[in-house]
């Protein structure tokens, strides 16, 4: 999970910087989902862990 998490974080500054250099309002969204999914999949993880 963890793994996914910061895979997550890679493609949402990647379309940050697509969203920079294209100036396109869908690719800043695009950025804020991925880094929605990525922060809940940290959270879990955490979440997970911390039970054990």
């Amino acid at each position: 999970m963890l793994f996914a998490a910061i895979l997550l974080a890679v493609v949402g500054f990647v379309a940050l910087v697509v969203s920079l250099a294209v100036g396109s309002t869908t690719w800043a969204w695009v950025c804020v989902a991925v880094a929605a999914v990525g922060v809940a999949l940290f959270i879990f993880d955490l979440v997970r862990h911390r039970k054990r």
